[in-house]
């Protein structure tokens, strides 16, 4: 595959970081901050995009935080409506590729078999709506531009519910974690790997990038201490108390309780086999933790 010029915003993130410093090894790269250009403000994003060349630009830049969204909705809407748009107009406007991150968010998570990319959404928090809203004005304003959902990520770039357990298994012999909420724990090397393909290909629309499984909170938990042990860290247990998600009372923003995505489209564009969560899991925790 011959060498793009990629533009990458949010280049301090935790798939941006990935993002950069994979698809540098064979593409000439421009690696953005929040800093250099502000998406909640998006009057300002046409000007700052004309001193860039670039042939792809590629978007992981966001307003996650479902209580910072639910508080600040029109905060929201600015990151993650208004901002992509610009985005797009602009990549429409020079011909050039768009790839948009998105989230499994934008499902209802009521129970359901594996979410499917032409799946009905209906969202249940202001991140998830404002997060669809942004998909759709994307393909709107350039209809060739690729809407990557992904979910729950973890990598090398960021701490991550993996880590977060970790941490506590260090320091407690009590750990829990949420039973009642599943999707698909999904690798950001993984998600790199599959972008590199993607880049030189036409594909366009919404694509659901995950990883292969389905697991709670809590089994994600279970399995990172259960890998974590393995590799001879010094925890004070591997046992994960189960709890539900309403007993965490402060979160504010509701949460959707399944959102176990297909990677059907995925593993079709790529003619292979997607690797299943826990193995990706593996990988990272190996690599992260194991004493050298």
């Amino acid at each position: 595959m011959p060498s793009s010029r990629l533009l990458i915003l949010g280049s301090n993130g935790g798939l941006g970081r990935t993002l950069t410093r994979q698809l540098s090894q064979t593409h000439q790269v421009t690696a953005w901050t929040r800093a250099e250009l502000d998406l909640e403000r998006p009057e300002a994003v046409a000007a700052a995009l004309s001193r860039c060349d670039f042939d792809v630009l590629l978007n992981p830049v966001a307003l996650t935080s479902p209580d910072v969204c639910e508080a600040q909705p029109d905060k929201a809407r600015l990151a993650n409506v208004e901002g992509p748009q610009a985005l797009a107009e602009v990549c429409q406007a020079r011909g050039a590729r768009l790839i948009h991150f998105s989230t499994d968010y934008v499902f209802s998570g009521e129970p359901h078999d594996l979410w499917h990319e032409d799946d009905e959404t209906r969202p249940v928090n202001v991140y998830g709506r404002t997060k669809r809203e942004g998909e759709l004005a994307v393909l709107k304003a350039c209809p060739d531009a690729l809407v990557a959902r992904v979910s729950w990520l973890f990598g090398p770039d960021k701490p991550s519910h993996p880590d977060l357990m970790i941490e506590r298994a260090l320091q407690s012999d009590d750990v829990c974690s949420v039973a009642d909420k599943v999707s698909v724990p999904t690798s950001t090397v993984d998600v790199c790997e599959w972008i590199a393909h993607l880049i030189g290909h036409p594909s366009s629309g919404v694509l659901h990038l995950c990883n292969s499984g389905i697991a709670s909170w809590h089994l994600w938990a279970e399995t990172t201490l259960d890998i974590a042990s393995w590799l001879g860290l010094p925890l004070k247990t591997t046992s994960v108390r189960p709890i539900r998600l309403a007993e965490l009372t402060q979160m504010k923003a509701a949460r959707p309780l399944h959102t176990v995505m297909s990677n059907e489209k995925l593993q079709t564009l790529l003619g292979r086999e997607i690797r299943n969560w826990s193995t990706a899991l593996e990988d990272y925790l190996t690599a992260r933790y194991q004493k050298k």
